[in-house]
């Protein structure tokens, strides 16, 4: 070999090694479900159903926020995904909570009060018996702040005595590298249709919100899964998917940052209304919202779950205040029109992106 051919030999070695890097998650999403449906490696059947199957599939997204595939044939909304990303967030894993925003999540309770599986925010967010009070997330960024290169701040998941109702996800990294916070989430397995867009929306909320307490910039978010696949009763949903995905696509969204001075109160506040409107227990306007004193950003947080309140509790009612949705930004304008087209104040009246 040349000199001249060695730059190009290392720069294709370093390609191979490196994850397919993606702008924003949608197109890393509409990109494993093309894999999965036209070029599985494996034909398999697990806990009674059959699939497709393609082994160590990784992809790392430039833009950690833009954290939902923004297509109106995916089910379930953005709201089922935030809610869960709070109900991590709480430390729970409890049925109650998630039983109003994602029912069939109460089908992987054993005692019909808990989700250990897929209930992973109680070991990252509830503080531990030999933790002295500390949780993990805030034990990851302890050893961040104490030495800003540290390759120990993991957040476990899977736990060496699981039962058969074992976490998909393994574990959570925080990178810290020259000022920006990158995330890496290891799962032993995922299902691509649903499960991997839950998993990226929570574990990219929780790297946004690590680099707001930290202090530093937003890095790149990186999934590495060993079993990436989908069950064949879901092919057909997988399908429409990937015709509206071919058919094109919305013109460019904002997704809003979160912003710089969040804190862990805050989260709390945001949790505390949540658990209200859940219960029908307050109706918020953009009015209320102002008033919380809460940032922009978290104030259309929960705007997002008034909205939900409105559909959940106001079937026969007008249509969704449109000042709750002038509060979002445009990519969640876009999804809230789409989930609930039938509840959307004139296009005129409400400024919603199409």
């Amino acid at each position: 070999m040349s000199d001249t051919d060695e730059p190009h030999e290392s720069m294709r070695v370093q390609a191979a090694l490196a994850p397919v890097s993606f702008p924003r998650f949608h197109d890393a999403y509409v990109a494993v479900l093309k894999e999965l449906t036209s070029r599985p490696q494996h034909q398999i059947t697990a806990h009674g159903r059959s699939g497709s199957e393609r082994l160590n599939v990784s992809f790392q997204l430039a833009d950690p926020t833009a954290r939902m595939p923004l297509l109106t044939t995916y089910r379930p909304t953005v709201v089922t995904h935030l809610a869960e990303a709070l109900w991590l967030l709480s430390g729970r894993n409890d049925v109650a909570m998630m039983r109003h925003y994602a029912p069939r999540l109460a089908s992987y309770s054993k005692d019909g009060f808990t989700i250990p599986g897929a209930g992973y925010g109680a070991r990252l967010f509830r503080p531990g018996p030999y933790a002295n009070g500390r949780t993990a997330f805030d034990t990851a960024l302890g050893l961040i702040r104490a030495e800003p290169d540290t390759r120990r701040a993991v957040l476990p998941i899977l736990g060496a005595h699981e039962g058969s109702d074992m976490s998909c996800s393994i574990a959570f990294q925080l990178v810290h590298r020259e000022g920006t916070l990158h995330g890496i989430c290891y799962s032993r397995a995922k299902d691509a249709s649903r499960g991997l867009v839950a998993d990226v929306y929570s574990f990219t909320f929780i790297q946004e919100l690590a680099a707001r307490l930290l202090g530093v910039r937003l890095g790149t978010y990186t999934h590495h899964v060993g079993s990436m696949h989908i069950t064949d009763d879901h092919q057909p949903r997988i399908d429409s998917l990937l015709d509206e995905a071919m058919a094109g696509e919305p013109s460019p969204l904002r997704w809003s940052p979160m912003p710089s001075e969040t804190t862990l109160e805050m989260i709390d506040e945001v949790c505390a209304h949540e658990q209200r409107l859940r219960a029908n227990l307050t109706v918020h306007t953009s009015w209320s919202l102002a008033h919380t004193g809460l940032p922009r950003y978290w104030q259309s947080m929960i705007a997002l779950l008034e909205i939900y309140r409105q559909v959940t509790y106001e079937p026969d009612e007008h249509v969704i205040d449109p000042e709750l949705i002038e509060m979002l930004d445009s990519a969640h304008q876009w999804m809230v029109r789409h989930a609930w087209p039938s509840r959307m104040p004139p296009l005129e009246c409400s400024g919603l992106a199409s």
